[in-house]
């Protein structure tokens, strides 16, 4: 199957405003798609949110998509001293 994946941040705020955490988020982007053997086939990422185009195999999408959510969320909000 083929999805357009799309996720914004809450509370207003744009996590890939600040430096480096674009580059953070492709990383464990790259990651989970190596691991879970996913095609990436179009993305964008913009200052409160991204888009993703994805072909999935094996793993359904829902687990790779919160590993992916959960690692750069713990890591943003440790990084950024922020709650929730």
């Amino acid at each position: 199957m083929i999805y357009h994946v799309y996720n914004r941040a809450g509370r207003g705020e744009a996590p890939f405003k600040v430096e480096g955490e674009a580059e953070r988020f492709c990383s464990l982007l790259r990651e989970v798609k190596k691991r879970d053997g996913l095609s990436l086939l179009a993305w964008c990422v913009m200052p409160n949110h991204y888009h993703l185009l994805m072909r999935t195999e094996s793993v359904p999408l829902w687990r790779s998509i919160r590993s992916l959510q959960h690692a750069y969320t713990r890591g943003f909000n440790r990084r950024c001293k922020v709650l929730g």
